[in-house]
């Protein structure tokens, strides 16, 4: 077996520094698909809460802190369900918060923002490259048309901006992003 840069011995190692945990394409191509998912996950919650004690979730939770009640122990039910959208949150708020980093202090950082937006952060996903191109067009006046190599350019510049971001982390947000990259795997 071949001796990895850290001299830890791996058989994943060809030569290069091992990226399988800094993969920010992969991060980007599951962001929408776990900001729907924690939207349904949301939605049951309220609609389950609403059913279940006529009243919503932050009524609730108001009620119970005022009555003193264990919020764990009343809500064992709903725990799991919880924990899975505050994590999914949180790699939410992350992903975001990074991109905003980068949209705000990069020198490049307006343009890699809405290459970002209209690949992978919007709601709504293009059918094809052409169509992110036509909306891209707006916010790139100097250019007459964005050519689709000046895309795929701008694309992997910005996820380079953002990976510098992400990996300055510390280590419990490295194991969020990996954890995150495992389990959203797009099909």
């Amino acid at each position: 077996m071949p001796k990895g840069r850290s001299g830890i011995i791996t058989e994943e190692f060809k030569g290069k520094e091992n990226t399988a945990y800094h993969d920010v394409e992969k991060l980007f191509k599951i962001y929408r698909s776990v900001n729907w998912k924690m939207q349904i996950m949301i939605n049951q919650v309220k609609r389950h809460f609403q059913l279940e004690y006529g009243t919503d979730v932050d009524k609730f939770l108001d009620s119970l802190y005022q009555a003193g009640m264990d919020v764990d122990m009343d809500l064992a039910s709903e725990k799991e369900r919880v924990e899975s959208i505050n994590h999914s949150n949180k790699f939410l708020k992350l992903m975001d918060e990074s991109v905003d980093l980068m949209r705000k202090y990069h020198p490049q950082g307006e343009r890699y923002y809405w290459v970002l937006y209209y690949s992978y952060m919007s709601a709504y996903k293009a059918e094809n490259v052409e169509e992110i191109l036509d909306k891209l067009e707006p916010h790139c006046p100097q250019l007459t048309r964005v050519h689709r190599t000046t895309y795929f350019r701008w694309r992997d510049q910005a996820f380079e901006a953002v990976g510098s971001i992400l990996w300055g982390c510390e280590g419990e947000c490295k194991k969020m992003m990996k954890q995150f990259s495992e389990e959203f795997q797009e099909v």
